[in-house]
């Protein structure tokens, strides 16, 4: 009861403060920010390959916002696993690193993400990765007996496994016979790309203003707009 008491006086005098302009913003710092969106990693999104399958993992991220920033700056831990007739075919950790600018809409009392921009993916060299050569991919792709009744070539096993369509599934695995991880990523990066951009059309990167917390529920009365400012998340009233 006590604290109830506590909270309604509060309420009752930030908002007092707030019209009488002594109260113009409250901030969220780089440590509280983290905090939140930690709960939403890892999350992962299928990846299109011409043959297997692929996805793309978000394994955990950090915010940071340099002195005079006007946008957040998201670094992003991240998989990529590509995989054949349930074998790997190619794993690598990857890092990506954004800006992310938000916006607040009055009407709906909710918080987004107004744009977010890519600064780099770049690979991590390190014990997860993998890629597999030309002869394991044939092993994985096909049995040693099939092999030996076609003649064991890539375009002859995909034709097989492809119905004659096997161009796009050809030229694909061909990269990983020159064993760059990096030209696998670079493949790959536009779609990687796309999947980041579309993050700000998430659900979940969409935060409605509770009225059932007090400060929120000030927001919601009085809020104007939401900034990167000070290196703070700054909520205007």
């Amino acid at each position: 009861m006590q604290k109830d008491w506590q909270l309604v006086v509060h309420k009752y005098f930030a908002k007092w403060l707030i019209r009488f302009g002594k109260i113009k913003h409250v901030d969220y710092t780089v440590e509280e920010l983290n905090a939140l969106i930690t709960p939403h990693f890892p999350a992962s999104f299928a990846v299109d390959v011409p043959i297997g399958k692929g996805s793309f993992t978000l394994l955990e991220g950090e915010i940071s916002i340099p002195r005079n920033a006007t946008m957040m700056h998201v670094q992003l831990l991240c998989s990529l696993n590509i995989e054949a007739v349930s074998n790997p075919l190619y794993r690598a950790h990857v890092v990506a690193v954004l800006q992310v600018e938000p916006e607040y809409d009055v009407a709906l009392k909710q918080v987004s993400i107004k744009q977010i921009l890519l600064d780099e993916i770049r690979l991590v060299h390190d014990e997860y990765a993998l890629l597999n050569d030309s002869r394991q991919l044939l092993d994985l792709i096909l049995p040693r007996s099939m092999q030996s009744l076609i003649g064991g070539t890539f375009k002859s096993a995909l034709g097989l496994m492809t119905a004659g369509s096997s161009d796009l599934a050809s030229e694909y695995l061909k990269m990983y016979m020159s064993g760059s991880k990096q030209k696998v990523l670079d493949y790959h990066k536009p779609q990687i790309i796309k999947l980041l951009q579309e993050l700000k059309q998430d659900p979940e990167m969409v935060y409605t203003m509770n009225d059932n917390d007090w400060q929120e529920s000030l927001f919601r009365q009085y809020g104007k707009t939401v900034v990167v400012e000070q290196r703070a998340l700054r909520f205007k009233f």
